[in-house]
């Protein structure tokens, strides 16, 4: 499947391309402080970063995940956020997790929400999907106002299991569901 890309206001959002590799692996590195309170650490090393391009345009290709990343349009190109739709499913009930990241320079100015709402109008209006869900650390407060402000609900949290402290976190489920589209008449 091929992905469109997606334009606001401020940001241009595409696929990755191979040629990003230096652009995302510098974007982790900037962020890696930031990012390390509630992902794994990514790699410094740019072959990484370009293996994980290759398998996410194989996954987008399979029709099992969607993958933006999403420049200032008026930053010289700046590598401002990263979007993810993962583990699409198109049975009945059709569903993608929802994951994203914001460059620390960007953080708190709407860059966020813009790239995050251009990617659910994508999977409602798009891909015809039914559902999103995201977890959250819930010491992230910033990514669980973000959620909340979008129209996510909190379903679920869960502790961290006692034992498991170094690879696990605790966890707050969000979902957002499409409106309901009126009968035809």
């Amino acid at each position: 499947m091929t992905q469109p890309d997606l334009a606001t206001p401020r940001l241009l959002l595409r696929a990755p391309a191979h040629d990003d590799a230096p652009a995302l692996c510098a974007y982790h590195v900037r962020n890696d402080a930031r990012f390390a309170r509630w992902d794994p650490r990514r790699g410094t090393d740019v072959a990484e970063h370009r293996a994980w391009i290759e398998w996410r345009q194989a996954e987008c290709e399979a029709g099992r995940a969607a993958s933006f990343l999403a420049f200032d349009r008026d930053g010289a190109g700046a590598l401002v956020a990263q979007v993810n739709l993962d583990a699409i499913t198109r049975a009945a009930d059709s569903t993608a997790m929802l994951s994203y990241s914001v460059d620390g320079a960007y953080e708190g100015l709407g860059y966020a929400r813009e790239a995050v709402q251009a990617t659910i109008a994508y999977a409602f209006e798009t891909l015809d999907l039914r559902e999103l869900s995201a977890t959250y650390d819930p010491s992230n407060a910033r990514s669980g106002g973000l959620l909340q402000r979008l129209g996510f609900a909190e379903v679920a949290r869960t502790g961290v299991i006692p034992g498991m402290e170094g690879r696990m976190r605790a966890q707050v489920l969000a979902v957002l569901r499409r409106a309901a589209e009126p009968p035809p008449r």
